[in-house]
């Protein structure tokens, strides 16, 4: 699931002024994660998350590592929360201040469609920290924003990224075209998301 895709459309100097007030504003909170905007101190902890080999792998889309480049993705995504209400890239903490890495709901310019993302540190695979950040997104996309659905968009060989989708209640669409590259394309009605809320609270 893809963070950065339109990055290359907005053009931000890396000392631009941002919305720093916001900065590190809390988002959202699960029983486990706590959600929250980006502020340029989270340049380091970004850093070492996207130069990970493991968290590179499978990606659609590049992830800045130099701090120059880092710096410019926090001064963009706080004019997404400036621009788009609700929306944007964010740090995702455990409730005892363990880093995880990031969850995201990103406008899609080209087709204003809005995109859920995730990207977790090696050391948060396999603890249930992607199906519940995920289903913490979407209610924050469906219950706090009204929005209509959400897509997922993905490399086809990753079928980790599919599973968790599809724990969530997304449905697959297809193939189709991201940023220049093939991806399979998940989709979540927001009038869907109630049954698939129900089911997972029964599961």
């Amino acid at each position: 699931m893809g963070e950065t895709a339109q990055r290359q459309h907005t053009a931000v100097r890396p000392g631009a002024a941002v919305g720093t007030h916001a900065a590190g504003e809390e988002v959202a909170r699960s029983r486990r994660i706590r959600l929250r905007q980006l502020s340029y101190a989270d340049i380091p902890w970004l850093s070492r998350l996207y130069a990970h080999a493991e968290v590179q792998q499978l990606l659609l889309d590049d992830s800045p590592t130099r701090f120059i480049e880092v710096a410019a993705l926090v001064a963009w995504v706080n004019q997404i929360y400036e621009k788009h209400r609700g929306l944007g890239i964010w740090r995702a903490d455990s409730i005892d201040g363990e880093f995880l890495g990031t969850f995201s709901l990103m406008p899609i310019e080209d087709n204003g469609e809005v995109e859920i993302g995730v990207r977790l540190t090696p050391e948060a695979w396999g603890r249930w920290y992607a199906i519940e950040g995920g289903r913490l997104l979407c209610r924050h996309a469906f219950a706090v924003l009204g929005l209509p659905r959400l897509v997922g968009y993905f490399h086809p060989d990753n079928e980790v990224v599919a599973r968790i989708l599809a724990r969530i209640g997304f449905r697959e669409t297809g193939l189709r075209d991201y940023g220049g590259k093939q991806a399979r394309r998940f989709e979540l009605e927001a009038s869907n998301w109630g049954a698939a809320e129900a089911s997972a609270e029964h599961a």
